[in-house]
């Protein structure tokens, strides 16, 4: 996969292993993939930075994401879409970019309500996540 291909060399140009980061590198990857306004409160970025945990990259079904995250659900039934032709967003997502993974933390997606949406509209069961444990 390409996209996924482009995203582990990102990751490990800016952080090292794709495959585990510290909360720092997690909260330093938000802003980096983030459009100038960031949709993440910094005061989620100060705490998932405090809590010195470590984070995995997993797959995980956005069934389950859905199920344990009201808002989230809430979100994804709503087919909002954030980068449409209607959005105030001067940023328009490229294919690449949907492909990120998102952020869980302590159980709550924290970074990637559009990315899941997108992805549970497009049929896919699973999506890519880095998990705070």
């Amino acid at each position: 996969m390409k996209n996924l291909q482009q995203f582990q060399e990102f990751i490990s140009e800016s952080y090292g292993d794709p495959e585990k980061l510290t909360a720092k590198q997690v909260a330093d990857y938000i802003s980096d993939i983030t459009p100038e306004e960031s949709d993440v409160p910094d005061y989620f970025i100060s705490q998932i930075e405090k809590s010195g945990k470590s984070f995995y990259l997993r797959t995980v079904r956005i069934k389950d994401l859905l199920e344990a995250d009201p808002s989230l659900r809430e979100y994804v039934e709503s087919h909002e879409e954030r980068y449409g032709e209607s959005s105030d967003s001067e940023h328009e997502p490229e294919s690449h970019e949907l492909d990120y993974p998102i952020v869980i933390f302590n159980g709550e997606v924290v970074d990637g309500y559009n990315r899941t949406s997108v992805h549970y509209h497009m049929g896919n069961e699973t999506v890519e996540a880095y998990v705070s444990l």
